[in-house]
């Protein structure tokens, strides 16, 4: 077990977080400009897209962290680590790449800090938006320098705006029927965004069938440092370290979700 980062380590490593994020954010929003640097090649599947933005703000990132920190990094793409013991980052350089090639908003550069496994800082740079995002366990969460008040225990389901996709609507009838209930539905993409948006309490929750770990590590932290549950769609503790699905919402709204999705026999 790798001994917890000291504060003024985390508050050192968040200050080169936000440099090279703020950097690389910089990048992504030269790059709508141009046609070349949106083009993208298909992936896992036509609409699992990666351009050579997303590769060269990778390895942007992953220079200076190595030069700044001798960190290893777990980028999405491409740059793996043996493990995730001891301190790793982990790089998402656009979370959002299909909205950054077609729509050119509505994506991020997400990076988180690990320690054996858990996030422990996190920057989310909303880049077309201009906000940065960001937490340290156990000391609370910013936007744009000011903190984010509690979440408290938050609304119930009905009285809630709810952020989830067709995948998902499809894959569980449950889930319709608490959209048609609920204040409404959104989505917008980037799962670091979706995951914000709770932490502000400008959404109700956040349910999604699959993220990764770049998807999800640095959000995970803003979110339950305002007070979110973050957990599998059962109610399960969630390991950042694997694929899986996530249900994030403040305590109240994730008990009544909870409860209607998994646990109600009708």
């Amino acid at each position: 077990m790798t001994e917890y980062p000291s504060t003024a380590h985390l508050h050192r490593w968040l200050e080169i977080a936000l440099t090279v994020t703020a950097e690389a954010a910089s990048v992504a929003a030269q790059a709508t400009l141009d046609a070349t640097s949106v083009a993208a090649d298909a992936k896992s599947s036509r609409n699992d897209l990666v351009t050579m933005t997303d590769r060269a703000i990778e390895d942007m990132v992953v220079h200076h962290l190595r030069e700044r920190t001798a960190l290893p990094t777990l980028g999405e793409e491409g740059h793996t680590v043996d493990s995730f013991e001891g301190l790793v980052w982990v790089l998402d350089p656009i979370d959002g790449t299909m909205n950054f090639v077609e729509t050119h908003r509505d994506f991020a550069v997400s990076l988180a800090l690990c320690c054996d496994g858990t996030p422990v800082l996190g920057v989310v740079q909303d880049v077309m938006g201009g906000h940065t995002y960001t937490a340290i366990r156990g000391e609370g969460a910013t936007c744009d320098g000011k903190s984010l008040p509690p979440l408290g225990e938050g609304a119930g389901r009905r009285e809630s705006v709810l952020i989830t996709d067709l995948k998902e609507i499809q894959a569980l009838p449950r889930l319709a029927q608490c959209l048609i209930e609920s204040r409404g539905h959104r989505r917008y993409g980037s799962a670091a965004l979706e995951c914000v948006e709770v932490a502000t309490g400008r959404a109700g929750a956040f349910v999604h069938l699959w993220v990764s770990p770049w998807d999800i590590a640095a959000s995970s932290v803003i979110c339950q440092e305002t007070g979110a549950r973050f957990t599998r769609l059962d109610g399960t503790p969630l390991d950042v370290r694997f694929k899986g699905s996530v249900l994030v919402a403040p305590p109240r709204t994730h008990a009544e979700l909870l409860q209607r999705l998994v646990i109600d026999p009708e």
